[in-house]
């Protein structure tokens, strides 16, 4: 019984520092939102798992010094990002991030305004 009980604790940790490491994406990406009137483009042409790429347009959060890095999933999960929109010239217009959370076994996801088909959320 402690045991299951310590284990669900311990999705719950996990799952509360998901949600803390994408409101810090997301931070950062109204930061760069701010200094370059767009998001980030996707290079990758869909979703892609951000702390799993070096050479992601996401990465230009770190580059330009708005994340010291960027966050990796606690656990065997991963975050993904995909910009959306009218993308020209390395600048996208809209964004969602998500993840998939363990106590739930649902999505997670932070967009901007214009993102509308994110994941459902």
């Amino acid at each position: 019984m402690v045991m299951v009980s310590l284990n669900n604790a311990r999705k719950k940790g996990r799952d509360a520092q998901r949600k803390s490491d994408l409101k810090q994406i997301s931070t950062a990406l109204e930061m760069y939102y701010d200094k370059y009137n767009g998001y980030p483009n996707d290079t990758f042409s869909g979703w892609e798992s951000p702390c799993y790429t070096t050479t992601n347009d996401i990465g230009k959060l770190v580059t330009e010094e708005f994340l010291p890095k960027i966050p990796c999933d606690p656990g065997s999960n991963r975050y993904y990002f995909d910009p959306d929109g009218a993308c020209a010239g390395g600048y996208c217009a809209n964004y969602c991030i998500y993840t998939t959370l363990e106590t739930t076994g649902g999505y997670y996801g932070i967009q901007n305004g214009g993102y509308t088909t994110c994941l459902g959320i």
